[in-house]
């Protein structure tokens, strides 16, 4: 016998649910990419990196208000319990998926130096530590934990865990991670091409860690260290010039 609770208007609470967490999904990408898409028409591109993240934590918390007014608290609040007996595991995965990610990035830096040294000729040095110094160190950074939690949590919880449930079945998760990633890496177009593909790869990589860990927690620790190290590296302002 099925004991799927159903709700009086006859629809899974579930899925239900999900369409919530769809719809905020949703809403939070496309009005970051309007808000930064306005900020870079009426100032400099610069001006995208040194607010971006007070874009997002306005964005965030207005996305968030209506969601926990429509979704119980124990829906949302389920994927950031943390299970013991994975934790292990999860913390081992998110080390290699750190090593294995982080590396490529130094990779890619040290292959366009060798083959086209123009595409960086805006990030010297190869590593620009002086950027997590106390004098030069941004709010943008102090910002980023804040930026690595809820991005995971759009990423894995609103859009992947949302969209496959809706899709029904787990045989879509490929279709899901799909979306999420494509949404993901169009929020950072207005720093070219190549910062859209390292953000694409970057979402199927956490996507991995989600699945194979359920750990929330592990993913923003991985977020937060692959993302500083990207900024340390200064892939972000590659650029095409052949």
């Amino acid at each position: 016998m099925d004991n799927k609770v159903i709700s009086k208007s006859g629809i899974d609470p579930k899925k239900q649910y999900s369409e919530y967490l769809i719809i905020a999904y949703l809403t939070y990408m496309s009005l970051y990419i309007i808000f930064n898409s306005a900020i870079d028409y009426f100032y400099e591109s610069a001006s995208i990196y040194r607010i971006g993240n007070y874009v997002g934590l306005i964005l965030a918390v207005g996305t968030l208000v209506p969601l926990v007014r429509k979704v119980p608290t124990d829906f949302l609040i389920e994927p950031l319990k943390v299970n013991k007996a994975k934790i292990w595991n999860a913390i081992t995965r998110g080390f290699l998926v750190c090593a294995f990610f982080g590396g490529l990035m130094i990779l890619l830096k040290f292959a366009i130096l060798q083959l086209n040294p123009i595409m960086l000729k805006r990030c010297q040095p190869f590593f620009y530590l002086d950027r997590l110094t106390p004098g030069k160190i941004t709010t943008n950074t102090m910002l980023y934990p804040f930026t690595a939690f809820w991005q995971e949590y759009c990423m894995n919880v609103m859009g992947y865990d949302g969209m496959r449930t809706l899709l029904v079945g787990n045989h879509r998760k490929h279709k899901s991670v799909s979306v999420v990633a494509l949404f993901f890496g169009a929020m950072h177009y207005t720093y070219g091409f190549p910062m859209i593909a390292l953000t694409i790869l970057f979402v199927l990589f956490m996507n991995y860690i989600y699945r194979r860990t359920k750990n929330l927690w592990v993913c923003m620790l991985v977020h937060i260290i692959l993302g500083q190290l990207l900024f340390t590296l200064q892939l972000q302002k590659i650029t095409f010039s052949f």
